[in-house]
């Protein structure tokens, strides 16, 4: 199902024979693609196989990758603007796609963003905003300025997914290749207040995205409950 709020555009899809209660995945990887599709179809699997509970997966597409994902602005050496508009993101996901949702789905009140790459630290910075149940974060942007010292004051409870490829850290770039340091500095910091995996995936940031983030949705939502790797771990 597509739809359009406030000028972005919307969806969101049953994954099983989902009922009422049932969880809600928030999607933050870009604009909906065959990459979607793709992940789509491997979540629908493993529900149907019995591995995952039914649940209702969606997202909305970003208006500017480097705006709606990033928590604060940043300038990066590179010359890379971010203009820091996650907060804006999350409460258009509060305010308006949420309760659209509800009125469409079964959705019940644990919600868990997960995301990719910027995606994957805005989702983690709206987990630490408040009100989800955990987050999923796979080949996060954690390099970003300023994040780590921003989690440690903001410490928050649930399920925390992160996984990270283990090329990533082979960029010529300084500051993206501060990123396995700073994952691993994020594990540190939430396990003081919640339940944390780190997953690390073979190869860099582009390999197999709609399989790191199956394996996110897998761990959040799977029969363990996030005590274990997940069915695809």
């Amino acid at each position: 199902m597509f739809f359009h709020l406030d000028g972005k555009r919307c969806w969101g899809r049953r994954i099983g024979a989902a009922e009422r209660g049932a969880p809600l995945i928030l999607l933050l990887a870009g604009e909906y693609s065959r990459e979607t599709e793709e992940l789509t179809a491997r979540l629908l699997s493993l529900t149907e196989a019995g591995a995952l509970p039914a649940f209702v997966l969606a997202g909305a597409d970003p208006r500017d990758w480097d705006a709606d994902y990033s928590p604060w602005p940043v300038l990066t050496p590179g010359g890379r603007s971010f203009p820091g508009g996650a907060e804006e993101t999350g409460q258009f996901y509060r305010e308006r796609l949420l309760p659209r949702l509800r009125e469409e789905f079964p959705c019940g009140e644990d919600v868990f963003p997960v995301g990719y790459s910027l995606g994957g630290l805005a989702a983690l910075y709206l987990f630490c905003r408040g009100g989800f149940a955990g987050c999923g974060s796979c080949s996060g942007s954690l390099w970003y300025p300023g994040w780590t010292d921003y989690l440690r004051e903001h410490p928050a409870p649930g399920r925390v997914y992160l996984s990270l490829g283990g090329r990533e850290r082979n960029t010529k770039d300084p500051l993206m290749g501060r990123v396995e340091e700073e994952t691993f500095a994020t594990k540190k910091i939430l396990e003081a207040t919640a339940r944390v995996v780190w997953v690390k995936e073979p190869g860099g940031h582009f390999r197999d995205i709609p399989g790191r983030l199956a394996r996110a949705v897998a761990w959040l939502l799977g029969p363990e409950q996030g005590r274990g790797p997940g069915p695809l771990g």
